[in-house]
C-alpha cells in the first residue's frame, strides 16, 4: 500500500517554504548504503535519520496506515490518489519536493513501480517537481529507462550517488541530473573536466542561508554534480574554493549568491 504525508508549507531550514512529502522507510532500496537495515547499519549516515523527522514523522508513518492521523490531527497519513490530486491543484510553475524522506515506490526494494511514477510525473505536468532516488540504474535497465522517461517528461529525478566515482558513473549514463554524497568535511569544487562539476550544495554552508525555494537547481536538467557533505562532526567546516562553487552554481541556476540569498 502507497502511503505519503504532505506538507503544503515546510518549514525546514533548507528546503524553505515549500511543498514537501514523505514516503516511509520501505520505499528505500537495497542498494542504498545508508538504509538503515543495510549490513553494515551506516544509518547514521542518512540525513532523514536524525532529529524530529527521523525520530518522530517518518517512524510514525512506517506504523500508520492510509486515513489514519497523528499529532492531534494535524498530520495525516495519504494515499497516493490524494496525492495526485494535490500536485494537480498546486499553481504552475510550483516547485516542490517529493519524498523529504524515502524514495520511489517499489513493490520490491529493487525496481521502481513503473505506474506510480508514471502518475506522479503526469500529475506534476507544468509544475516544477523533483526528487532523489538511490534505485540502481547501472545494472537495472528497467530503473534506467524509467528515470529517464520521468526526467523527459519534465519530473525531475535526481540520481543518488555514494560517492565521486559512482557519480560519475552514474552522469556518463546521461539520463538525468545527479547527486553524490561527500565527505563530512567537503566544502570545495573540483573539477573533472572542462564542462562539468561538482558543486556543494549551498544550504548545507554555513555562512549561506539559501533555501531549495530560492535556489531550484535540484530541479533544473543540469550537468553539474551537486554534492551534500555526508553527516558527521566535520560537517560544518570550511573547504577551500567555496567562491569558486558558488560561482559555478549561478552560472547553472541563473542566480547570484549574495550574503545568503539569490538574486
Amino acid at each position: 500500500m502507497q502511503k505519503f504525508l504532505i506538507t503544503r508549507k515546510s518549514y525546514n531550514r533548507k528546503t524553505g517554504p515549500i511543498m514537501v512529502t514523505t514516503s516511509p522507510r520501505m520505499t528505500c532500496p537495497t542498494a542504498c548504503p545508508l538504509r538503515k537495515t543495510a549490513r553494515d547499519d551506516r544509518s547514521s549516515g542518512c540525513y532523514a535519520e536524525h532529529g524530529f523527522l527521523g525520530g518522530f514523522i517518518w517512524s510514525k508513518l512506517d506504523r500508520l496506515n492510509v486515513g489514519d492521523d497523528f499529532k492531534k490531527g494535524q498530520i495525516k497519513v495519504h494515499s497516493l490518489e490524494t496525492l495526485l490530486q494535490v500536485i494537480r491543484d498546486l499553481p504552475e510553475g510550483t516547485l516542490w519536493r517529493h519524498n523529504q524522506a524515502g524514495d520511489l515506490y517499489s513493490t520490491d526494494q529493487e525496481t521502481i513501480d513503473e505506474r506510480s511514477l508514471a502518475l506522479i510525473t503526469e500529475a506534476n505536468t507544468g509544475r516544477r517537481g523533483f526528487t532523489y532516488t538511490h534505485y540502481d540504474v547501472l545494472d537495472n535497465l528497467e530503473n534506467r529507462r524509467l528515470v529517464r522517461e520521468a526526467n523527459q517528461a519534465g519530473f525531475t529525478v535526481n540520481l543518488s550517488a555514494n560517492d565521486e566515482a559512482h557519480a560519475w558513473e552514474l552522469a556518463r549514463l546521461n539520463i538525468a541530473p545527479v547527486t553524490t554524497i561527500l565527505p563530512a568535511d567537503a566544502c570545495t569544487m573540483r573539477n573533472h573536466c572542462e564542462r562539468d562539476a561538482v558543486i556543494i550544495c549551498p544550504a548545507s554552508l554555513p555562512e549561506h542561508k539559501i533555501t531549495c525555494a530560492e535556489c531550484g537547481i535540484c530541479a533544473k536538467q543540469r550537468k553539474a554534480i551537486i554534492g551534500f557533505p555526508a553527516l558527521g562532526k566535520k560537517a560544518n567546516e570550511k573547504g577551500v574554493g567555496i567562491s569558486n562553487a558558488h560561482a559555478r552554481l549561478g552560472q547553472a541556476t541563473g542566480t547570484t549568491l549574495q550574503q545568503g540569498k539569490a538574486s
